[in-house]
């Protein structure tokens, strides 16, 4: 995992973590605005690199997301696949269904994007403390 952002309240711009508890119920326990069900959302880095190589600068928690990972594209799983990072489980619920040429408004930048966005939506199946650095690894069966 190469970074966990929270918004400390409600509207407030994310903020690099280096842990946070990830709950069944709460979804990351330290953020300010909770999703329903305590979902937590997720993004690969593959979509920074796009955005960097098409000379945008976009911050780590610009596009809301909790937990960025690297060499996975988190978008791309099936709704109910699973995924540990360290001792902690979460099933992903919803992929963004975002569509080519869609205008994305980041820190006062729009600009017509040519990427779609790799995220999900994941709900926290077993609750564990995580840290920037821990194995993010697809599971091949539930552990319900």
């Amino acid at each position: 995992m190469l970074a966990i952002s929270i918004t400390e309240a409600p509207g407030r711009k994310r903020k690099a973590v280096e842990e946070a508890y990830l709950d069944p119920i709460q979804g990351i326990k330290e953020e300010a605005a909770s999703r329903p069900g305590g979902e937590i959302s997720m993004i690969s880095q593959a979509t920074y690199e796009q955005m960097n190589d098409m000379g945008v600068d976009f911050l780590y928690g610009d596009f809301g997301e909790n937990i960025r990972v690297g060499g996975l594209m988190i978008g791309r799983l099936p709704i109910g696949t699973q995924i540990k990072i360290g001792q902690a489980v979460l099933e992903i619920t919803r992929n963004a269904d975002y569509s080519p040429g869609q205008y994305v408004t980041v820190r006062g930048y729009a600009g017509d994007l040519s990427l779609l966005p790799d995220r999900s939506q994941a709900r926290v199946v077993i609750g564990s403390t995580v840290k920037i650095g821990d194995e993010v690894k697809v599971l091949q069966k539930s552990l319900k």
